[in-house]
């Protein structure tokens, strides 16, 4: 599975280069312990019983709360995420395991423009299996090309998602290297300036009609 870090897909220039490299586990601890002990990656930071995407839609419906173990290290610069299922709420990631897929599931990408690149990507091939988020705010979708074999979790790049992502490196790399596992609350690197920065801007924009949405919104709308 390491071998995957070094042939990373090229993605659409306009989704910019993979950030992430995700797969479905089955065990989150004997997961970690695997890429340990087989590929000396470590540590981890583990989450548990997190419920990470918000007002999401599966395939079109609203979708039920999912609720998932994750796992996250770092393969050089690439961030690495361990996804355990808890239960079986359908989804893409219970659709993964039902094909008993454990190779890649997906890489992510992150966007500034979350508008402009969610509509190219319906426009060439990718569907949306997952829609989370709100317009204006932040927004996440995973975009699926059956064609090409490829998911890609598209995020928004703004003062809200982005302490997430730079949170997680920094603890991670930060973090004791004797001891493999760290536990954390996705609450532990919530920004709260940030989430009220952005939830003011949000405002704002809302109430002059400056919300973008992306096609698929519109559509619903």
């Amino acid at each position: 599975m390491i071998s995957d870090f070094d042939n990373i897909p090229e993605l659409p220039a306009i989704m910019g280069p993979a950030k992430q490299i995700a797969y479905m586990v089955d065990d989150i601890d004997a997961a970690v312990r695997h890429w340990h002990e087989e590929y000396g990656v470590g540590p981890f930071l583990v989450t548990r019983n997190a419920a990470p995407l918000s007002n999401a839609y599966y395939r079109g419906e609203k979708a039920r709360t999912t609720r998932v173990n994750i796992a996250f290290a770092y393969v050089g610069d690439m961030q690495l995420e361990l996804i355990e299922l808890i239960g079986d709420t359908p989804g893409l990631y219970k659709e993964a395991l039902d094909r008993k897929n454990y190779g890649v599931h997906h890489y992510a990408a992150l966007v500034v423009d979350f508008a402009k690149a969610y509509n190219w990507a319906l426009d060439h091939g990718y569907d949306a299996v997952i829609d989370s988020g709100v317009d204006g705010l932040a927004r996440m979708s995973y975009m699926e090309n059956t064609d090409a074999g490829i998911i890609l979790e598209v995020i928004e790049w703004n003062g809200l998602t982005r302490p997430y992502f730079e949170g997680i490196e920094k603890m991670v790399k930060s973090a004791d290297k004797k001891q493999l596992v760290h536990e954390f609350e996705l609450a532990d690197i919530t920004p709260k300036v940030a989430v009220f920065f952005q939830l003011t801007k949000f405002a704002i924009k809302k109430l002059f009609g400056q919300v973008k949405p992306s096609r698929r919104t519109a559509e619903a709308a």
